[in-house]
């Protein structure tokens, strides 16, 4: 009869020390998926080229320059099709649209865009006063 009890209290032990380990990791899951929502939704933050919101109390990633990249200040009061017309002017001969891109984000434009050059791409082509197509993807000043 003693070591009837004795089984029967291990086997408690083991079925509350299972439940219990169970309802720790259902709130582990729980506490993960919340975590993941709020990684999706800063995924989609910076996607969309929002700034990410910055979680009270968590400490702030400064960045650094990178090595190799110019450290000019961003070009103020700069737009593209501005900066477009004075990398032309200055060149003096047609470029393609991804040496203009280039050109530009050396001089210190800011894209707020995932891909700068749709955005001088779409320059080009939407300003056809002030920019002439002289082969494909090559363009050159129409004044």
């Amino acid at each position: 009869m003693d070591s009837r009890v004795n089984r029967i209290t291990a086997e408690i032990a083991a079925v509350v020390e299972r439940n219990l380990r169970q309802e720790l990791l259902r709130e582990r899951e729980a506490m993960l998926r919340k975590e993941m929502e709020n990684v999706r939704a800063e995924l989609g933050r910076i996607g969309a080229g929002r700034p990410p919101r910055r979680a009270v109390g968590k400490p702030v990633l400064v960045s650094r320059p990178q090595p190799g990249l110019p450290s000019s200040p961003p070009v103020r009061g700069g737009s593209a099709r501005a900066l477009i017309i004075r990398t032309l002017k200055k060149s003096g001969r047609p470029m393609t649209i991804r040496e203009l891109t280039k050109a530009i984000l050396r001089r210190g434009w800011k894209s707020d865009r995932k891909y700068p050059v749709k955005t001088v791409d779409a320059t080009l082509r939407t300003h056809p006063q002030d920019f002439r197509r002289t082969a494909p993807s090559t363009f050159a000043l129409a004044r």
